[in-house]
């Protein structure tokens, strides 16, 4: 991070911004280890349109995960992207029984966790299943993106994912995402503007799911340490205005506040979860309008909020508007 670069800010967020950012890469060796499985190294297809895995944590949100995925199939379309994985971390409010009958209708791929992983290692064990997939899918099958989307997220727009991809086009790209409005994590890298927001960011594997580099942390910044390491060897991070353009509505705390609700105390994140489980929705100018017309369109087509039901409702084949 250069002097120039620093000029005007605290000295108390300049320090504590070089300590965040020796804490990762002091630890990066160690933090690189976590296991998972990372990705082939094969180059992009050239396709006129790149296939895009998804990968959605579950963890108690069987309204947000149903919402989630209807969205992808109902709003976004099935032909943009190639396979849905989600890893349920031992769900008991009945969001297993759904995600098993989506499974069973190969609208999902389900990693079914016996009991609570937290959020980056089941992310990590999401973007493993794709590269074990990866290494013996044939080219046509193979995925070129990952996209990470939180179970609190609904996309808006049918170009979502199209206009998202694009950003990888001429910048080289190793990560794609809501820029992160955060003066110390902004102030923890050198080679980019900020870090991403985790909770919609597409990864380009081929670069930033290898060895040298962490994967999804067990902390609540589960990106933080992939990303210091990222910039530390001059990979690019991009935004894109998820929020800013309306391409979807992330409520924010939806996890947090089913653990607050359940007064869940041996969840390691209950004491943060108690004081901070409202949505926020980004700040996002209209949102909550945005999110209750979406609930009407979801409540309408899915009727009796029944495994079977959710599965009809993402099943039909006709493609909605919220306009």
């Amino acid at each position: 991070m250069s002097l120039t670069r620093l000029e005007g800010f605290p000295p108390l967020a300049t320090a504590l911004a070089w300590r965040l950012r020796f804490h990762y890469l002091h630890a990066r060796k160690e933090l690189a280890a976590t296991p998972r499985t990372t990705w082939p190294r094969h180059g992009h297809s050239g396709r006129s349109r790149p296939r895009l895995g998804i990968v959605v944590v579950n963890f108690n949100t069987a309204r947000l995960i149903s919402q989630l995925l209807f969205s992808l199939y109902r709003v976004l379309g099935r032909s943009e992207f190639s396979i849905v994985v989600v890893v349920d971390n031992g769900s008991t409010d009945g969001s297993r029984e759904i995600l098993e009958s989506l499974a069973a209708a190969q609208l999902i791929q389900l990693v079914a966790n016996a009991e609570q992983q937290y959020h980056g290692p089941a992310l990590n064990q999401g973007i493993s299943w794709l590269a074990k997939r990866q290494e013996s899918a044939g080219p046509v099958k193979q995925i070129e993106y990952v996209w990470t989307l939180d179970s609190d997220v609904v996309v808006l727009r049918r170009d979502t994912a199209r206009d998202a991809l694009g950003a990888f086009d001429g910048t080289g790209a190793a990560a794609v995402g809501q820029i992160q409005d955060n003066p110390l994590t902004r102030r923890a890298v050198r080679n980019n503007p900020s870090m991403l927001s985790p909770f919609s960011l597409i990864l380009d594997p081929v670069q930033i799911w290898q060895p040298s580099i962490p994967p999804f942390l067990e902390d609540g910044a589960p990106a933080t340490g992939m990303q210091v390491a990222a910039d530390a060897d001059g990979l690019r991070l991009v935004a894109f205005p998820f929020v800013e353009h309306g391409y979807l509505i992330h409520l924010g705390r939806g996890t947090l506040r089913v653990i607050a609700e359940s007064r869940d105390r041996k969840n390691r994140y209950y004491e943060w979860a108690a004081g901070h489980n409202e949505p926020y929705y980004m700040g996002q100018e209209g949102a909550r309008s945005m999110y209750r017309r979406f609930c009407e369109v979801f409540d309408e087509e899915v009727g009796d909020f029944t495994p079977e039901r959710v599965t009809a409702a993402c099943s039909a084949s006709d493609q909605l508007s919220l306009d």
